[in-house]
């Protein structure tokens, strides 16, 4: 056996040594490269579905964003210091520093998704192909660039503003570009997929984003600018087309969750999970789920009307439950329907409201948009006779934003973004309104200086 096996290895090293050229030049044909995948619709089109994916991951909406955006503020509280080394409890009590796994992982996970599209918008132009196709595949991907910009530079504030395909020693050199240029890059991206994108996708096809999809990103991108004649005017278009109900509407929560998002036209964006598709169920500890008294939802139920459709969804869970809005069918310990909303017609409306109120107060089409989400949910309406000031009203606003999405990662960042922090936090300083630049991206870069942020 020995003697075959050394001739074997013989006839190897003839072949190597008389065709080497002709060896090392052959590419791979049992696997796809950047350069010999890209090349064609299909390549373009399987790439788009991998910027998808890089949504669903724990590092982004299967997880992390909801301890960032949900469990940092005040529906949700996380009980357990030990769990996980305590890294999602550190965030609960703003202790987390430049080490936090949670904050590592977020940050590669945005740019993963980022990467990914670059690679589209890069490679796109020189394919010969339908342009009407070529312009949905853009849209798309710089839809889903825009998203992940605007929740990096939420958590953030200033971040690397990466818009080619970067090789390792160029991403070395990368420096942070302010909030303001990272929101002007998130408004040409968005303002251009709004142009591509079709209103509508055939059934096949739902859960790809949609020119509505991209005007209510922008709008929630000026209303964080406090450009508040910008934000109606894109959004009038949607609240016209929520109130038709024909392809936009409002549904009550009770029916779009936990298990009717894929077919609710209250989503007008979500991430979207097969139903029970091989890795593409999210595991049911991800969406609050109570062990041990982690993950309790502490949104008060008084603040409810008795009768609001919205209170017993987001009521607080025993051990080993999950609150009602979350509650999809399980299947082997993980749900097997449970997409994850980002965008919804009634966000829409109550931004629509609140922009309306700041350019004029008394508007009647602010207390329609309002009441409009009031309704759908079985709550009484407001008049000027309850909401006598502007003050009052955007007080309205903003407590019925904390009611309409509880639990979907909006939370932290109405808080902030609407100067409540030192009242929802008294004593927590300032700085902590974004979080702490992973020590391990800055390890990565040549130039340290202007890395991290104040007060880490």
């Amino acid at each position: 056996m020995k003697k075959y096996i050394i001739s074997i290895i013989a006839c190897g090293l003839v072949i190597t040594v008389t065709s080497c050229k002709k060896f090392l030049d052959l590419k791979p044909l049992d696997s796809y490269t950047e350069n010999t995948f890209y090349v064609d619709e299909k390549g373009l089109q399987g790439g788009l579905v991998s910027c998808y994916d890089a949504l669903q991951t724990d590092s982004l909406y299967g997880n992390n964003l909801l301890t960032l955006g949900e469990i940092r503020g005040d529906n949700v509280t996380d009980n357990d210091p030990g769990s996980g080394a305590g890294v999602r409890n550190s965030i609960e009590v703003f202790s987390e520093t430049s080490a936090n796994a949670i904050l590592s992982a977020s940050w590669q996970g945005h740019y993963k998704a980022i990467y990914r599209s670059n690679i589209i918008l890069d490679r796109a132009p020189a394919i010969n192909m339908s342009d009407a196709i070529k312009n949905q595949i853009i849209g798309q991907a710089k839809f889903i660039r825009a998203l992940s910009y605007f929740n990096l530079t939420r958590i953030w504030g200033n971040v690397p503003l990466v818009l080619t395909v970067q090789k390792t020693a160029e991403a070395r050199d990368n420096s942070r570009a302010t909030s303001a240029q990272v929101y002007q890059q998130i408004i040409s991206d968005l303002t251009d997929a709004a142009t591509k994108l079709p209103t509508t996708w055939a059934d096949a096809q739902r859960g790809k984003a949609t020119s509505y999809a991209a005007s209510a990103l922008l709008a929630k991108v000026y209303l964080y600018q406090k450009n508040y004649n910008m934000v109606v005017s894109t959004l009038q278009p949607l609240a016209t087309a929520i109130y038709a109900g024909t392809t936009l509407s409002l549904v009550p929560q009770t029916t779009t969750f936990p298990s009717g998002l894929k077919t609710s036209r209250d989503i007008i964006f979500a991430v979207l999970y097969l139903n029970g598709g091989v890795r593409e169920a999210v595991n049911q500890d991800n969406r609050y789920r109570n062990n041990n008294n982690t993950n309790t939802i502490t949104i008060p139920q008084a603040l409810f009307e008795t009768a609001d459709n919205r209170r017993a969804l987001v009521a607080p869970t025993n051990i080993g439950l999950r609150p009602g809005k979350f509650n999809s069918a399980v299947s082997n310990s993980t749900e097997i329907s449970g997409d994850f909303p980002v965008l919804r017609c009634a966000d829409v409306l109550l931004m629509y409201a609140e922009a309306l109120n700041e350019v004029a107060y008394g508007n009647a089409e602010a207390f329609k948009a309002l009441n409009a989400v009031r309704t759908n949910a079985n709550a009484t309406n407001k008049t000027a006779a309850t909401l006598l000031t502007q003050a009052d009203f955007r007080a309205a606003v903003y407590l019925e934003r904390r009611l309409e999405l509880a639990l979907e990662a909006d939370r932290w960042f109405d808080i902030v973004r609407t100067a409540q922090m030192a009242t929802v936090f008294p004593g927590i300083p300032a700085f902590r309104s974004i979080y702490p630049v992973p020590q391990t991206e800055i390890d990565n870069v040549n130039n340290k200086s202007g890395w991290q942020n104040q007060g880490y």
